[in-house]
């Protein structure tokens, strides 16, 4: 399987969906309804702890417990993204069990399904065949209206009637018995993050009213926000030069852009990756923060990561990239 950073644009008016979508059949289904159950979970938990907060208020334990999943949280979705897709590194059986259970805790759906969409998004980026670009809707239709775009991006693709097909993009995750185990046992991680963990350590600080609010603001409307800040990946960062700045040419809209980039922990350097998709640690200059490849590479001082991928290293010289030597494919 092949993740190459860019295609050439499609030509012509219409262009013709690329193969690996599917568009009916039970994993269709499943998408749906795993869609319908998070959500509803989500946007229903959002609502409580709302309600919660101006009824009986929430103290330091709710919001420290809250800053803690979240930072936990959203370092998995490094871990998701650049060692389950990208493969920017290596680790043995221990690492990769400890990297797919924080990933999978971070709420966004199974590790094959993640995997799946970001390497199709990767093949066809705005163009048809991506998953959630601003441009194209799941069926390779122009999206008529920059407003309309971005909703489809932040969260709208989520209800196209089509899916991935898991058997063209993601055979490596198929094989695997780890990230197969956590796909396959996904909700009882998501309850761990959003519920249990959130209701243990609220009633071990506070007690029980504590232990509500952890789950309510905390757990579920924690999930639900770091769910809409990993989306401004796919929204704010495509919006073509709209908002940040692109440091690298690219076959796409992607955009570096500060505010995404301090709430993922360094996805929103996503022109960076775009153009290096497989590199470790995204950052380019002193002033692009990227905290999971900073973290990537710690593990791998600490020996506990191998074989950590810096294509990109090359550019990061004082010719600020302009000079950058092409990446190599991410063959995963």
């Amino acid at each position: 399987m092949t993740v190459v950073e860019s295609v050439a644009p499609e030509q012509g008016a219409e262009a013709k969906m690329p193969p690996g979508v599917l568009f009916e059949g039970p994993v269709v289904d499943a998408k749906f309804r795993d869609s319908y159950i998070s959500f509803a979970l989500m946007i229903g938990g959002t609502i409580g702890a709302l309600v919660w907060a101006f009824t009986y208020g929430i103290g330091w334990a709710e919001i420290s417990v809250f800053a803690g999943m979240f930072v936990l949280t959203t370092v998995g979705i490094g871990f998701m993204h650049r060692y389950f897709v990208h493969r920017s590194y290596r680790c043995g059986p221990v690492m990769r069990t400890i990297l797919a259970a924080i990933a999978t805790m971070a709420v966004q759906g199974s590790i094959l399904k993640w995997v799946s969409n970001h390497r199709r998004h990767h093949l066809h980026s705005d163009r048809p065949g991506d998953v959630h670009s601003p441009y194209y809707d799941g069926s390779g239709n122009r999206i008529e209206g920059f407003a309309k775009g971005m909703g489809h991006a932040q969260g709208g693709w989520v209800w196209d009637k089509e899916t991935t097909d898991a058997e063209y993009y993601a055979k490596d995750i198929l094989a695997d018995p780890i990230a197969m185990f956590f796909t396959r046992t996904r909700w009882y991680w998501y309850a761990l993050s959003a519920l249990i963990i959130p209701a243990a350590l609220g009633y071990a600080l506070s007690g029980v009213h504590a232990m509500i609010g952890c789950v309510l603001f905390s757990g579920l409307f924690r999930s639900y926000v770091m769910t809409m800040a990993t989306s401004l990946v796919n929204s704010v960062c495509h919006s073509d030069g709209r908002w940040g700045y692109r440091r690298f040419d690219t076959n796409d809209g992607t955009t570096n852009e500060l505010v995404t980039t301090i709430l993922t922990f360094g996805e929103g350097l996503h022109n960076n990756h775009h153009r290096f998709p497989r590199d470790a640690y995204l950052s380019h200059a002193w002033y692009e923060v990227d905290i999971n490849g900073l973290i990537i590479l710690g593990l791998g001082k600490l020996g506990l990561v191998q074989d950590i991928f810096s294509a990109g290293s090359k550019t990061r010289g004082s010719d600020g990239g302009k000079n950058s030597i092409p990446d190599t494919e991410a063959t995963v």
